[in-house]
């Protein structure tokens, strides 16, 4: 290999690229990680980063403690909109220096043999015979450089500097619409003091109010801070999330300090909030992290299904690198090992996602009342698992649901599509041929699950 030709280029030094990178070189294969940040900058974040405590097992690496550690998180509490309404569940993660962690992941994956290229910028693709073999950059002072490799890992984010540049014969894309993205904004203020729905001080946690069918949170921060924001779901009309935070900011003067420490959003305000891409590979192509969806339905978490996916992506890739067959079909194993595993719970809190995006405020105050939904559920959703009912369980949510049988119905509907999609996922097809049929099985069951919740719409562009 020329010293501009690697066996494997990564784009973007998030988690999931960081993840690829140092997993990839720990295979022996030669990485070039790049960023368009500068290398002290790689990580920043406006506030701190939650995560579950999976994610740092999956990748082998220690949690978070000293500086990087903000606190450890083990509870949520969830408001109904009008408040008057709560339940908490039981969480296993941590709040982290976001900075700092991403720090410590691209020392990981430096110290593993990746180069990295800061503050260059990829402005397009190389494409040979429907096939990416590089990337195009530009540096600061302007100057285009290409770089080839047998494989490009597309890991910059929603607003993808790559994917969106390919062809279909390359890879097949699907693209996302405003209603599966959620665009959010948070700021850092003092957390003067505590009421029903504001936490104190020593909360070990979120609280989280349901509305605009989305999320809004004031999160503990540091010895007398909060982080304090909201994430809502891009449907025609929505409310601009800045307006939000500062409405309730100014109505509870009393609780929330005046003063702005800190405020707006990550490298962007949008989170992709669906399933992740049906398909993540293409010729010599493979998403990672935002660009693949790979973000959680719920909570709206990254991390974990970045590095995650950047694991098993850099295992299959060394593995279709050493059989010489980087094509649509010899990284497909992706697909198979993301989509069965980790990814199969996704598409069942998508469907609760979008069921609970579905309701009015006064039905989710209700649903919530009645507790139709509540600790197990949230528990589970946040920490990317499933779930399912007990006989007692049953029994109790079918009595509360005689209440409003409109809303039970609708919610065991919901709950057994979900199910359906989760077991489709964990079936997700290892051959290729089978691809389509397994398609049209998804987007029936979605088709269905919008007629169900009322809504007119479809899973992509």
């Amino acid at each position: 290999m020329s010293k501009d030709t690697y066996d494997i280029i990564v784009v973007g030094a998030g988690s999931g690229g960081c993840a690829t990178a140092k997993v990839a070189s720990e295979h022996g294969l030669k990485v070039l990680l790049i960023d368009r940040r500068k290398k002290e900058d790689i990580g920043d974040k406006l506030t701190f980063d939650t995560i579950p405590v999976y994610a740092f097992e999956a990748l082998g690496i220690p949690v978070p403690e000293g500086e990087e550690l903000d606190m450890r998180m083990l509870k949520l509490k969830v408001f109904s909109p009008d408040k008057k309404h709560s339940f908490e569940a039981d969480l296993d993660g941590y709040l982290a220096h976001r900075r700092l962690l991403g720090q410590r992941l691209l020392k990981y994956a430096v110290d593993a043999g990746a180069v990295l290229l800061p503050e260059h910028e990829v402005i397009d693709p190389i494409l040979e015979r429907d096939y990416i073999i590089g990337v195009r950059c530009r540096d600061r002072s302007g100057k285009i450089t290409e770089y080839k490799s047998k494989i490009v890992v597309d890991a910059s984010g929603i607003l993808s500097v790559v994917r969106d540049k390919l062809p279909h014969s390359v890879y097949h894309n699907e693209g996302i619409i405003p209603q599966d993205t959620v665009v959010t904004y948070r700021e850092v203020r003092d957390l003067k003091g505590s009421s029903d729905y504001i936490p104190p001080h020593d909360y070990p946690g979120w609280y989280c109010i349901l509305q605009n069918r989305g999320y809004f949170w004031i999160v503990p921060e540091a010895k007398d801070k909060t982080n304090i924001g909201c994430g809502i779901p891009m449907f025609p009309g929505h409310p601009d999330p800045v307006r939000v935070t500062n409405e309730f900011c100014s109505a509870h003067a009393d609780k929330i300090g005046e003063k702005v420490y800190a405020k707006g959003t990550g490298p962007t305000p949008f989170l992709p909030m669906r399933a992740c891409q049906p398909e993540l590979v293409g010729n010599g192509f493979m998403l990672v992290g935002d660009s693949g969806y790979q973000v959680s339905t719920n909570s709206g978490f990254g991390v974990p299904g970045s590095v995650i996916g950047g694991k098993i992506a850099a295992e299959v890739a060394a593995s279709a690198i050493r059989k010489g067959d980087v094509s649509r079909k010899g990284l497909w194993e992706y697909n198979v090992r993301y989509k069965r595993g980790f990814g199969s719970s996704r598409p069942f809190a998508d469907a609760i996602r979008i069921f609970v995006q579905s309701l009015s405020h006064d039905d989710l105050n209700t649903l919530i009342k009645l507790g139709l939904i509540g600790s197990k559920e949230f528990s589970a959703l946040w920490m990317d698992r499933t779930f399912s009912y007990t006989m007692p369980e049953l029994i109790a949510k079918f009595t509360s649901g005689m209440r409003n049988i409109r809303l039970f119905l609708k919610m065991s509907a919901v709950f057994l599509i979900a199910k359906s999609l989760e077991r489709i996922y964990k079936k997700f097809p290892s051959s290729i041929e089978d691809f389509h049929a397994w398609m049209l099985k998804r987007m029936l069951l979605y088709a269905l699950l919008f007629k169900v919740v009322g809504l007119k719409r479809g899973i992509s562009y």
